[in-house]
């Protein structure tokens, strides 16, 4: 009875239904996976990295990597590269990137207080494990970078292309990042951008990192210095500690520092709301900190908790990756990588350091010191395992992940101790395969949102879409399966005494036997119980996620054909119809996805997030009391200073449209 609700689902879900066998071959993963999960046990080994080996071929390694790299940047991709390069600089000391000189050590001795070790990374003639990481990340935001640049518009026809204002492309990289980060309360300390814009959350100073990552790939890569210049800058409370303020932003050889707040997720207003505020402008005029000030619109007063006594007070922050102080990547980037790979590697701080002092000097009583920040500059590599290139050895990286697993929804009998122990085999199997449907779909290269990051939007929605269908299927597939618990406790039966035999097994004979079994009865047909248990838990926690992805893809398409319109219009241009019907479309599409987002998922945490962008495809579309009522409803938003921003926008919004 009921036996066809129980045959093998189409291929396209054949990836997340048979992700046991990718867990059964990271075991080592998955005792961190249940470690974590039960908060026992001790530390488990890192997890093993697929590598590859230097092309066996005539080839220059150097040449086998730039061609690769040209074509893939994923990590596997980025490490395979690096171990090309290595192999040839180890042949050939004349290819060798240069080594620091006393007076650059000194220096970063002194202002970085980089220990011996610390230093010996920076000083290293070869490119480390904690390269791959950085070459990787610096990759990943160029890729967002080059999907954020407005191509294709002339100053007329025949003319020359027209870019961009820096201080625009800024504005937009913010906004990117504010989409993409979601604000989540500061729990711990910080993770390495690469891992946070992945995940799709974090706090305001994990957005602030990203935002500055971002920053470093606008530009050309070659050019002396970078054209956009991030930084942090620190408030002091009542008690003299410092606290993070908001991102400031050099251009070019500018001398004023452009504010970004990640805790509004908004750029402060300029006098009058006009523009983006600047350092200078904040520490003059009182009264442009004062409106973002809220009357009691939410029953109470909302005030901006930064004062301008404070914003005069503040210090600057630069931020460099330890990996970026190298003279190798200096190397890397622009001899043997350049021209055919553009990417911005290498930072140089000392002239960074002068810039940032020199916009933060403006309106201050005195030039501040601009800070170092150690902690910051090593971040990734106190992330990261000694496997991996870092100094980690709590299993960071791996419980990163695991925080990306509604674990409270893995079915109650999975839980059970008794049915399911956590340091056996079988309890580590179903453990990893729960797990995998929630980190592969975020972490992976390929996947739905490394798609969307690198501006690959079509494809990112297109396996959104199929991803959504499968988790409908497994749902009605579990609606539709009679006698499911008897069968399942027929697979339960089984399973127990074919893990009993495996654990029993003395001789290679028995092992081998036992070892089989397994895999019959994880590959057979009386398998599906279980998988149609995981799976539905699996869908019902991970469709939300769907659709707020899905947002943000058709968000993304709707914000980037908007700037071609408003680059157009900037000009003197008159908008070309298919732009404008395209970007018409977009954001009909990202309203009507934010509206089913809201729908579907009410009392989601990220309501709120998707009702502020709802209001902002609403106001593209001229419907402006639908986005002002929607800035306007702030009941459900997480912090004041949301609510704030949000609250800010529907009054400058009435005011324009009035």
């Amino acid at each position: 009875m009921h036996e066809e609700h129980l045959s093998e689902p189409e291929p396209g879900v054949s990836f997340y239904l048979r992700t046991w066998v990718i867990a059964a071959a990271s075991l080592v993963l998955v005792l961190v996976f249940v470690g974590y999960f039960f908060f026992l046990g001790s530390s488990p080994p890192a997890t093993t990295r697929r590598t590859s080996s230097p092309a066996q071929t005539s080839e220059s390694g150097v040449e086998t990597a730039r061609q690769n790299l040209s074509r893939q940047t994923d990590l596997n991709a980025c490490r395979s590269a690096l171990q090309q390069i290595n192999a040839e600089l180890g042949e050939k000391a004349a290819l060798r990137p240069p080594a620091l000189t006393k007076e650059e050590r000194d220096w970063l001795r002194t202002n970085f207080h980089l220990s011996d070790e610390e230093l010996g990374e920076v000083e290293s003639s070869h490119y480390t494990r904690l390269d791959n990481h950085h070459l990787f990340r610096c990759f990943l935001m160029r890729d967002a970078a080059n999907a954020l640049e407005v191509k294709g518009v002339r100053s007329k026809a025949g003319g020359s292309p027209v870019r961009e204002k820096p201080l625009d492309q800024a504005v937009r990289a913010f906004a990117w990042v504010m989409r993409e980060v979601r604000l989540r309360p500061e729990e711990g300390e910080a993770a390495p951008p690469s891992f946070v814009v992945r995940r799709g959350w974090g706090s305001a100073l994990e957005r602030a990192l990203v935002f500055l990552a971002l920053l470093e790939q606008f530009g050309e890569p070659d050019t002396p210095q970078r054209e956009l210049l991030g930084f942090l800058l620190q408030v002091p409370d009542a008690k003299g500690n410092l606290h993070l303020w908001t991102c400031g932003v050099v251009i070019g050889d500018g001398k004023d520092a452009y504010l970004f707040d990640p805790y509004l997720g908004l750029p402060l207003p300029g006098p009058k709301g006009e523009g983006v505020a600047t350092l200078a402008q904040v520490r003059k005029q009182s009264e442009i900190l004062a409106q973002l000030h809220s009357p009691a619109e939410v029953g109470r007063s909302l005030t901006y908790p930064v004062t301008q006594e404070q914003a005069r007070a503040a210090r600057a922050e630069l931020v460099c990756p330890l990996s970026a102080l190298s003279p190798r990547m200096r190397y890397l980037q622009d001899k043997l990588l350049a021209p055919a790979v553009r990417v911005r590697l290498a930072s140089d701080a000392a002239k960074d350091i002068e810039r940032i002092q020199a916009a933060c000097s403006i309106g201050a009583a005195k030039p501040a010191p601009v800070l170092v920040s150690k902690d910051k500059c090593t971040l990734l590599r106190r992330f990261l395992s000694a496997s991996e290139g870092g100094v980690d050895t709590t299993n960071r990286e791996q419980r990163f992940q695991l925080e990306l697993v509604p674990w409270n929804t893995l079915p109650a009998v999975f839980q059970d101790e008794r049915l399911f122990p956590r340091t056996s085999e079988l309890g580590k199997q179903v453990l990893s395969l729960f797990a995998n449907f929630f980190i592969a779909p975020m972490m992976d290269p390929g996947q739905p949102r490394d798609l969307l990051l690198r501006g690959r939007y079509g494809t990112a929605e297109e396996k959104l879409v199929g991803e959504r269908a499968n988790w409908r299927s497994m749902l009605e597939q579990r609606a539709n399966t009679g006698d499911l618990q008897e069968k399942f406790q027929a697979w339960l039966d089984e399973a127990t005494r074919v893990y009993a035999a495996l654990v029993r097994a003395r001789s290679p004979l028995e092992r081998e036997r036992a070892e089989k079994q397994v895999k019959e009865l994880w590959g057979g047909r009386s398998s599906w119980p279980v998988h149609i248990l995981l799976n539905s838990a699996a869908a019902a926690a991970r469709n939300p996620e769907v659709a707020y992805q899905l947002g943000l893809c058709d968000q993304e398409q709707a914000e980037q054909l908007q700037a071609r319109l408003d680059l157009q219009a900037q000009v003197g241009l008159p908008p070309f119809p298919p732009d404008a019907q395209k970007a018409h479309s977009a954001w009909q599409n990202a309203v009507e996805n934010w509206r089913r987002f809201e729908e579907d998922y009410p009392t989601h945490r990220d309501s709120a997030a998707a009702r502020r962008l709802r209001g902002w495809a609403e106001a593209m579309l001229g419907d402006h009391k639908a986005a002002i009522a929607a800035w306007k409803n702030v009941a459900d938003c997480p912090t004041d200073l949301e609510k704030l921003a949000s609250l800010y926008l529907a009054r400058q919004w009435e005011k324009k449209h009035k």
